[in-house]
Parts: structure tokens; sequence; C-alpha cells
């Protein structure tokens, strides 16, 4: 008797159940998926390839290395065209970064996953130092990059077909190669660089003419050099007006007033701005930016020379200029400064414009003053607040800045999460707890914690996560897990503790020792 089949799934349902599975990140699932059979292949390989930068596997440091090093061989092979599938043409983001770290660490700790990895066809990038004992990661990675924008280019162009490529990331991306690799990528809309410094007008000249989506910026750090403001500053002359839409430096920052004469050439398209380890000098002409309005998310950070710089002094125009400029952004839902000079008068004097009502407001700063706290007073659409003040003597100081602190957080009504250090005494605990229904997160200062809290802590109906951090005294495990079967019990959450070094006076961005189980 011949075998009867069943019924069979149209292919287009399977389509629809990677994409499913693609939306989840379930790396996992679409692995199974692309191994039923070669048509399955074809549907979840592109959803795979599309997320890879996702995976847990891909951005590996030391879990997960075999699997991460499988990845990026095979894309790496698939721009020599000798593939049944052509996986870099179906990448979003090529995160050279990640595989030059990973190279760093074949080199000094695996050398069998290094022979695996460079078994041909990759058997000539294997390329060393001039000592010979070290793989020249910087080397491989641009020959990587060349390979494979290049492939990415030829196969658009043979088939037609726009690329997927949409992201550029890497550590040290050589000048004069990137406007040629930008060139055949007709999608991209982000490029993410170590050194701001390697962004130049030829660059974004032949990224305006090949990338109409292009969009975002992103610099680790930017070196210095007297001609730094104006390369950049050109960089984003050359650019298409009014297309970039967030621009971010995360370290070392030498720009100055010249990039901020040239970002206004997107005034009306910039909403993310995030400059931190800015300059004095870059304080002192942050008012360029006036043009700037529709900035939607502000992140600023003062470098460790601008703490004693004093521009919120009376009669400071430059100050007032940049408040005023701040106060017309009225479609900020996010605002972060941290060490700031003057950073609290700053965002005590922002938070009075009438039509700034931001959603998350991050502070920490060395000074806090009475302004700050009649600021906060009624700020009704905010929905996470951190304020942390970074000099003990301040936060210490028995001035009656608490009790206007807490009064003022209190008004916040619909406020979800609360991270703050400073020293609360019970009765105000108490205060907030009683005024603020929604909070589903908070951090506390642990100094003077004691169980007479867990009774204010519980008007907090939807708690989720409690951390209590820097506590005076120690806590046995028979301590901790008491403690956290009474808060599981009550709230169903969790109970984070984490003890600050005796070296430092105060212990800042701890993820807390987790004992919830």
């Amino acid at each position: 008797m011949g075998s009867q089949s069943g019924p069979v799934f149209p292919q287009e349902i399977w389509w629809l159940v990677s994409l499913e599975v693609a939306a989840r990140r379930d790396f996992g699932s679409l692995f199974l998926l692309a191994r039923l059979s070669k048509g399955m292949a074809r549907l979840a390989l592109p959803e795979l390839y599309a997320i890879h930068d996702m995976s847990p596997a891909i951005n590996a440091h030391i879990l997960n290395v075999e699997t991460s090093i499988c990845l990026w061989r095979s894309i790496i092979i698939s721009s020599l065209g000798t593939t049944m599938f052509p996986y870099c043409c179906w990448i979003k983001a090529l995160l050279l970064g990640g595989l030059h770290s990973q190279l760093e660490d074949l080199s000094r700790d695996n050398p069998a996953l290094k022979a695996s990895f460079f078994r041909p066809p990759l058997e000539k990038l294997e390329v060393y130092t001039i000592s010979e004992k070290f793989l020249d990661a910087d080397k491989i990675v641009v020959e990587v990059a060349h390979m494979v924008t290049s492939y990415i280019r030829a196969s658009a162009a043979r088939e037609n077909k726009e690329t997927a490529l949409a992201v550029l990331e890497g550590q040290n991306l050589p000048q004069t190669l990137l406007p040629g690799w930008v060139s055949g990528l007709s999608n991209l809309t982000t490029l993410s660089v170590r050194d701001g410094a390697t962004l130049n007008a030829d660059i974004s000249r032949a990224i305006r003419k090949h990338c109409p989506a292009f969009k975002h910026v992103q610099c680790f750090f930017f070196s210095s050099g007297i001609h730094v403001d104006a390369t950049t500053a050109g960089f984003f002359s050359n650019l298409k007006p009014q297309s970039l839409e967030s621009f971010a430096v995360l370290s070392l920052n030498h720009i100055g007033f010249r990039t901020f004469q040239a970002l206004n050439g997107h005034s009306d398209t910039l909403k993310v701005l995030a400059l931190y380890s800015l300059e004095r000098a870059a304080f002192e002409r942050l008012y360029e930016l006036q043009d700037c309005r529709k900035l939607e998310i502000f992140r600023l950070e003062g470098a460790m020379n601008t703490k004693q710089y004093r521009w919120a002094e009376a009669g400071n125009p430059v100050f007032q200029d940049v408040v005023r400029w701040l106060q017309k952004c009225t479609a900020l839902w996010y605002i972060e400064l941290m060490a700031v000079p003057s950073g609290h008068t700053l965002c005590a004097q922002i938070l009075e414009g009438a039509n700034i009502r931001p959603m998350t407001l991050v502070l920490k700063c060395f000074d806090v003053g009475p302004d700050l706290s009649a600021s906060l007073t009624g700020q009704t659409n905010l929905r996470r607040l951190t304020i942390e003040i970074r000099d003990e003597d301040v936060l210490e100081a028995d001035d009656g800045r608490r009790t206007l602190m807490a009064n003022a957080i209190s008004t916040c009504r619909k406020l979800r999460e609360l991270d703050t250090n400073e020293l609360f005494t019970l009765e105000e605990v108490d205060q907030i707890c009683g005024s603020l229904p929604h909070l589903e997160e908070i951090v506390l200062n642990g100094e003077c914690i004691n169980d007479a809290y867990l009774g204010s802590l519980s008007k907090l109906r939807r708690l989720r996560s409690l951390n209590i951090f820097a506590p005076t005294l120690r806590m046995t495990k028979e301590d901790k897990a008491a403690v956290t079967s009474i808060l599981w019990s009550r709230f169903k959450g969790q109970f984070k503790i984490s003890y600050r070094p005796e070296t430092h006076p105060i212990h800042f961005g701890s993820d807390g020792l987790d004992v919830s189980d």
C-alpha cells in the first residue's frame, strides 16, 4: 500500500512562523527550522542572519564563543561566493568591534578554535603582528569589512536589489576606505566608530550620495587634535541637510563650537543628542546648538576638569542661553545630566520651562539645592527619576534638603521607578510610599534602613523590585533569606543588596546581589 501524506502547510505559513520566531529573538528555534529542509532554510536563515547581531552568541566574550566564531566564519565565507546561501547579504548590522575583540581572545587563549576559524578558505586572513605573537586584529577586521561590503555591493548590483545592511560598526575603521565601503550600502542608517576623528567630509559626501536613509552617528570617543572639531564639523556639514536624527559621543570628547554649529544644519531632524565627557571649552559654546529644538532625548556629562567651572554664576549669559535653548525643546521626554557643572541648577531651570514635562529624569551631581526640589514639584509626567549626590559631605548635610526633596518627589504621582542615594528618614520614605501608588521599582540608600521601613514599603502594592545598596550593617545569609521571604510574600518581587567598598566614600552603579531566588 502506498503511504498517504498528511496535509502540508503552505510556504507562506512557514514564512509567517519564521517571522514570528525572529520577532521573539528565538535563535535556537530559527536554527531548528532551517535544518528541517532546504525550503525551510530559505525561509528561516534570512531571518536568523538579519537578527544575528542580537544573538547572545555573536556578542559572546567567553560564553558561546564557538557558536559566535562559527557565525562569523559563515558570514565571511559567504562573501567569497562559495556557500549555498549568501549569508552576508542578509545581515542588517556588521558589528566589527565584536569580531575584533573575539580575534584578540582567540590569539591569546584558544589556539584550537583559532585554527578552526582560519582553516581553508580563510587561511589568508591569518595575519600576525610584527612580533608574530598575536593576531593582527586590526588588519584582519579591515579585510573582512572590505570582503563583506564588496560582495554585498556586487550582489545588490547584479540582482538589482537594495542592500539589507543598515548598521556599520567598528573600532578602527580606516578613513581612506570608509567612503568606498559605504558607497555600496544603499540602506545604511547608522555608522558607529571608535574614534570620531575618523569622520571627515569625504565620508559624509559618500553617505550623502549613496545612503539616503542615513540618520545615526555614534562615536566612542574623540581623540585630541587641533583639527578634530573642524574635521567633525565638515562631516556633519556635508551630510544631506536635515537628515541626522541622533548623535552620541560616549567618552573622551574634544568636539567644540564648530561641530555644534554644523549640527544646526540638522535642527529639524535631530532628536537624540548625547555628549559625554564634554570639556569646559565646549560648555562655553554649548549655546551654539540653540537651533536644535526638536530634541526628545538629551544626555550631557562633564569631563573631570569641569567640576569647578562656575558657569551658572549670576549674570553669565552663556549659561542662560543654554537654559533658554533647552526650555524651548518642548518634545524632551528624557533628560540626563551627569557630573555637569552646576548640574542641579541647570536641571532646575530647565524644568521651570512652561512646556517641559519629561518622563525620565537622571541627575547625578556634586551639589543640590532647594531650587531643584521646587522645580520637581508637580512634574506629573515623570515615570522614572534618578537623583544621586556624589559628594558625601553634601549627602550627609542636615540642611532640610531631604524633607524638601521628599515633598517634591511625593507630588510626582505617576512615578514608577525611583533611584536615589538620599538619606531619607523613615517618615520621609513613608510619605513617598504613601503618595506614589504606581511605584514598581525603588532603589534606596541603606545607611539608615531597618525593619521599620518594611511597613512603609508594604504600601507599594505594585512593587516589583527593591534594591537596597551600601548598608552599614552586613547581613548574614540567614538575614537575607528572612528579609527576602517577607518581601517575596508581600510583593512577589526582588530584593537586592550590595555593599560599598571601604576605600570609596560612595559606591554607584552596582548591580547588587540578587537574593530573591
